[in-house]
This record gives C-alpha cells, sequence and structure tokens, in this order.
C-alpha cells in the first residue's frame, strides 16, 4: 500500500475529504492565475498594444456591429456614430503600422461603410456627415462594390430556400446556415424544436458525460426580461421562443477539467443551431458574457441553478418570407491552419 492510501486509510473521511477540497483549490487558483495573465495579456483591450491580431478583431467587432444594424426591418438612418468613431480610429492605426491594406478584414471595414451608404442611397435617405467626412474615399467608390462579391454589409434571406433543408447534404445544409434575428410571426412548430434537441444529443462530449442542459422559455414576458438583462437584443422584437444553454458542473471529475463545460457546450450549441437549421427553423445564438450583477438576475429569472454555467442563449422562430442578415464574412482556411510536419 502506497503512503497516500496508508494515510487515507489513517485519517478520518471528512477530514480527507477536506485535505482534497484544500488541494484542488490551490491547483485551481494556479490554473485560473495562468489563464488570467493569459488573457490579460494577450486580449485585444485599451490597455495592449495595438497589434496586428488586436485589430483586426476589434475591426470585425466593429464591422459586425454595423452589419447588424444595416439588417434591421425598421431601418434607422444615420445610425452608428460611435461604431463608425472606433473604425476608423483602428483603420487610421492599421495603416500607422504598415499592415496591408489588401487584408480582407480591412476589406471588410471599407465595405461595410460603402453598403451603409448604398443603404442610405438606396432609401433616399441623406448620408451622415460623419461618414462623408470620415470615409470620403469610401463613399467616393460605393456604387461600384456593393454587389454579391463584397464581404460587408447585408444579405437576402428567404424562407422559400429553407422549406426543403431536410433534404440536403450536410456540407450545403452548414454552408447556407445563417443566424437571422427576426421572424414571421407564426408559433413554432415545438416538435420540430425537440427533434433538434434529439439530433443534437450526437455531440461529443468529455469521457461522453453529456453534461449540456437546454431551458426552452415560450413566455413573452419572460423572453422580453431575460433578453433586456442579456443586452443583446436591442431594436429587434422578441423571438417567439428563447433556448438557453447551460452545462452542469457535477458531472466534470478533476480542476483539470475546469474549462471542459465550456468545450462541450459550444459544441452541443453549434449542432443545436445546425439541427435547427435542418428542420427549417430560424435561429440566432446570443452570449452569455455577462457581468456578476447581470448572470446573478437571469439565474433568479429562469431558475438556473449554481452547478450549472451558462453558454448561450438562441433565439429561434420560424423565417419571414424575406430578411436581410449580416453578411459576416469568414476568412479562407489557409490564414487560421498551421501544420507541424
Amino acid at each position: 500500500m502506497g503512503v497516500k492510501q496508508q494515510i487515507k486509510a489513517i485519517v478520518p473521511q471528512r477530514v480527507w475529504k477536506l485535505l482534497q477540497r484544500n488541494k484542488a483549490n490551490i491547483k485551481l487558483a494556479s490554473y485560473y492565475s495562468g489563464q488570467r495573465k493569459r488573457f490579460l495579456n494577450n486580449c485585444a483591450g485599451q490597455w495592449n498594444d495595438e497589434r496586428f491580431e488586436q485589430l483586426r478583431g476589434t475591426m470585425v467587432y466593429y464591422i459586425h456591429r454595423i452589419e447588424k444594424g444595416l439588417s434591421h426591418k425598421h431601418f434607422r438612418s444615420g445610425f452608428g456614430r460611435s461604431a463608425f468613431i472606433e473604425l476608423k480610429a483602428m483603420m487610421e492605426r492599421w495603416r500607422e503600422l504598415g499592415y496591408p491594406v489588401d487584408d480582407v478584414t480591412y476589406h471588410a471595414a471599407q465595405n461595410v461603410v460603402r453598403a451603409y451608404v448604398h443603404k442610405h442611397r438606396a432609401i433616399g435617405k441623406q448620408i451622415p456627415q460623419f461618414v462623408s467626412e470620415w470615409f470620403a474615399d469610401e463613399v467616393a467608390s460605393a456604387e461600384g462594390t456593393c454587389g454579391s462579391e463584397t464581404n460587408a454589409g447585408v444579405k437576402t434571406v428567404r424562407a422559400s430556400d429553407k422549406r426543403d433543408n431536410r433534404t440536403k447534404d450536410y456540407a450545403t445544409l452548414f454552408e447556407q446556415r445563417t443566424s437571422v434575428r427576426e421572424y414571421a410571426g407564426t408559433p413554432v412548430n415545438m416538435q420540430a424544436v425537440h427533434d433538434a434537441i434529439a439530433l443534437s444529443m450526437k455531440t461529443p462530449s468529455v469521457c461522453n458525460r453529456q453534461a449540456y442542459r437546454i431551458l426552452l422559455v415560450q413566455n413573452p414576458k419572460l423572453i422580453e426580461h431575460a433578453l433586456k438583462l442579456q443586452g443583446g437584443w436591442r431594436g429587434y422584437d422578441m423571438p417567439p421562443l428563447l433556448a438557453l444553454i447551460s452545462v452542469d458542473v457535477r458531472s466534470f471529475v478533476s480542476v483539470e477539467e475546469r474549462n471542459e463545460p465550456y468545450i462541450d457546450g459550444g459544441l452541443f450549441t453549434m449542432a443545436f443551431l445546425t439541427a435547427l437549421e435542418y428542420e427549417s427553423l430560424a435561429s440566432c445564438p446570443l452570449n452569455t458574457m455577462m457581468r456578476k450583477q447581470q448572470e446573478h438576475d437571469i439565474r433568479n429569472l429562469l431558475g438556473i441553478p449554481d452547478y450549472e454555467v451558462l453558454i448561450a442563449f438562441v433565439a429561434i422562430g420560424n423565417f419571414p418570407e424575406s430578411i436581410e442578415s449580416p453578411i459576416s464574412f469568414r476568412y479562407k482556411p489557409e490564414i487560421i491552419t498551421r501544420e507541424l510536419r
């Protein structure tokens, strides 16, 4: 019998469990300290130097904010001054540092400005002075660059293109999926949602733990309150159905698995989104990256226990006959791929 087993045999079980908890607490503190330093030292926060990846990530963030504004059914002309202030600063800093202006992200920044100009011209609205002054080149070249080849702005999603989703192969289904934030005013087929959940149960999880959980909220008042707390649904009508995906940490064994709930939960979320697409249901994932009080209020509102970590909300509805959605460009695979040989 090893020394550890000898000690365990002598020490009362209650004391042994306390010792093991203290040991785990020390290890967790060390692990989280390393994660904290890695994030603080490398993220795109204002305290870090503006390097290539930080600038690129921040540009994409503001491009997408503007795209969402362009996609609103109830479009508000002249919107986005604060987002354009930041985008202008990012683009200027990009050029100052000598980064390539033929980069796909920089092109998307230019193209979202052109899409903004094109949208205002198409509905007969005046282009805001701040856009005309800050982005003179993009305004001047807007007319010739808003065709199907542009990588920023909005695209049209049609219900007629989704009705035969069950007959499509996986590659086509996945390629054609897009997040939709505005829905038809018709009831959601709950059996189709439950079928999507059943299909999503094929999601792989660490040692087959299957710790993901899903809450379906149909009460309009709860949906409105939850999305108000979440903070990312401003300007849109409430979806007819809201799902909250979480993961039960009681299924995990060691402190080395501390991040696994988010990995398994993310895999389940993507499977669920694709399954909803298969069922011809429109959806949009919404993050649960919230401040402490927001999370506390959402847990209280929806009855989420402390032993579950929040992964994502998913707004769900039927596709409208036609709706605009952000283009949300994608990088080419070679940009993200590394190989060791």
